[in-house]
């Protein structure tokens, strides 16, 4: 391949169509669908979507980040729920899957790289309690600790959640919840999840942080 290509291309983790268009234009070639076809057959372009692959450089051999794959997968979007918990050293089994959360509607991508799904969550949560955090091949955006346990109880469908006790069964035995791991929280991010979600399972949670937290 071109050495102006593969130091150009070796730049993107994750690459669209539209730029590497534009990276072939720039480098002369004309048939640019023919080109991204040999390069899938070669093994230098892996598709997750239409329009959105992952480039394999020949010389550099590094791990595409499962993480950054999911924030570029659908957009806007947010790593949340059981993969952010476990990430997060909240919940014990590993989670295969990369679980988000995002403002468009509940969708889900089987890819090489792995499974990843997203669920819905309302606009006015979106951006509370949010971390960058940094992958070998850039940053990428994941729930807090706090923001990712509210999320995955106020999205659990077919659960009944009206007391404390309720709430502390949900936590140890339905989530499996390191109650040691509870004791840092910072409330405030609870405390205002629940004003803007007004949900009664958010409020049952902050009250039995509130008896944990130091």
């Amino acid at each position: 391949m071109n050495k102006n290509i593969e130091r150009t291309l070796q730049k993107y983790p994750l690459i669209d169509y539209a730029t590497i268009k534009n990276i072939l234009c720039a480098n002369g070639y004309k048939y640019i669908n023919d080109k991204i076809k040999y390069m899938k057959q070669e093994g230098l372009l892996t598709p997750l979507k239409k329009g959105l692959y992952v480039y394999h450089s020949p010389y550099i051999k590094t791990l595409t980040s499962k993480e950054i794959i999911a924030n570029n997968l659908l957009g806007p979007s947010y790593i949340s729920y059981e993969y952010a918990l476990y990430y997060h050293g909240l919940i014990p089994e590993r989670v295969e899957e990369v679980t988000s959360a995002t403002t468009k509607r509940t969708k889900a991508y089987s890819t090489s790289y792995g499974d990843f799904s997203y669920k819905h969550i309302d606009k006015s949560l979106y951006a509370l309690g949010l971390v960058i955090l940094s992958a070998k091949q850039g940053n990428f955006m994941m729930a807090s600790v706090e923001k990712a346990l509210c999320d995955k109880v106020f999205t659990t469908r077919g659960i009944k959640i009206g007391s404390k006790k309720s709430m502390l069964i949900f936590l140890e035995e339905d989530l499996r919840i390191d109650m040691d791991e509870l004791v840092d929280f910072n409330l405030s991010i609870v405390a205002e999840y629940f004003k803007i979600s007004k949900s009664k399972r958010i409020e049952m949670l902050y009250k039995v942080l509130k008896d944990i937290v130091k």
